[in-house]
């Protein structure tokens, strides 16, 4: 299951808010308040428009069984996809993880994640633990989530750029906002204006700190030039294989869609995702993808079929097989404690 940053190595550091909450936490706040409320908004200005539960039903049952096979194969394979970025960056800091092994711990990892309250935090201390079992030093765990979450994040936001450009109804708008971004800040490095030395100092800390986790993760792990393909490709498989399983859904449902609309509400679910206040984005993510489908063209019976099943394959069934498992690994005896090795 594609996932933004879903574990990412702590928050950088900051000046606190006068009353003892960090900004970036009162923004963060502010925004998932906003976006519930945005939700309730939604639900009562359509309740009579909602669509019919029987004919949600009726489509479900009536998926075909073939597709929805597809859809569970390449969402096992995204999955893949991401322990395979694990294990490669583990691999080039001198350590050793067998497949299998990589994809159990991205499993348990992502069910901690996307389950739990501060799922994000337990998630990063839960994998740290099972990595250093298996003879992984911290510094080389630290710099596997770090570079893990940076190819993630990025890849995720080219991905987001090019669904924004491709569909024709936010092709403009997302030009113009990109043109806009891109002319503020060569103006800003280039003059310089009032205020901006004042607003980088203040940012300072935050900037040096996210600079030297990165300086520290590319000193723990020694990266080659075919490594700077192979890394954002996985990290981009990882997404792609996602959206296809969301693709095989629209398939087996009967539902005739474009590459673009698809693209661009797995992109919008995502998003709103973040933003989520529960684990894993419950209800909001759906709302976002839906909401999309619909404004498309979409019944809303049939988006919301697809996103029923789709959250069913990647959701709750990446949660179920997550949560086996963490038991496994929690209850078999930990063994392959590999010996290092000499970095690359």
């Amino acid at each position: 299951m594609g996932t933004v940053a879903p574990e990412r190595a702590g928050e950088m550091g900051g000046a606190e808010a006068p009353a003892g909450r960090p900004p970036r936490s009162r923004t963060r706040l502010a925004g998932r308040l906003f976006m519930i409320a945005c939700v309730v908004v939604v639900v009562v200005t359509f309740r009579d428009r909602l669509p019919d539960p029987g004919e949600i039903w009726a489509l479900m049952t009536g998926a075909h069984p073939g597709w929805l096979i597809v859809a569970v194969t390449l969402e096992a394979s995204s999955m893949r996809a991401y322990a395979r970025l694990i294990r490669h960056l583990l691999t080039a800091g001198g350590a050793q993880l067998t497949l299998p092994r990589a994809v159990a711990v991205t499993y348990a990892r992502t069910a901690v994640s996307n389950s739990l309250p501060g799922g994000q935090v337990l998630s990063v201390a839960y994998t740290t633990r099972q990595l250093r079992v298996l003879g992984a030093t911290t510094p080389l765990i630290a710099a596997t989530l770090v570079l893990t979450a940076v190819f993630s994040t990025m890849t995720f936001l080219a991905l987001g750029v090019a669904a924004l450009l491709a569909e024709p109804s936010t092709r403009a708008p997302a030009a113009w906002v990109l043109a806009a971004l891109s002319l503020t800040v060569a103006l800003a490095v280039r003059f310089r204006p009032r205020g901006f030395a004042g607003w980088l100092a203040r940012r300072g800390g935050r900037l040096r700190a996210m600079v030297d986790g990165l300086r520290d993760a590319r000193a723990a792990i020694s990266l080659t030039r075919r490594d700077a393909f192979v890394l954002p490709g996985l990290a981009l498989t990882n997404w792609l294989l996602d959206v296809g399983c969301l693709v095989a859904v629209c398939l087996a449902t009967g539902v005739s869609v474009g590459p673009n609309t698809v693209l661009l509400g797995y992109v919008a679910a995502k998003a709103a995702g973040v933003m989520a206040l529960v684990p894993g984005g419950l209800g909001i993510s759906e709302i976002g993808m839906a909401a999309t489908f619909a404004g498309a063209g979409m019944t809303g019976a049939a988006a919301a079929a697809v996103v029923a099943i789709y959250r069913l394959i990647s959701y709750w069934g990446v949660l179920i097989v997550g949560w086996g498992a963490w038991l496994t690994l929690n209850v078999i005896a930990t063994g392959e404690r590999p010996e290092r090795r000499p970095s690359r």
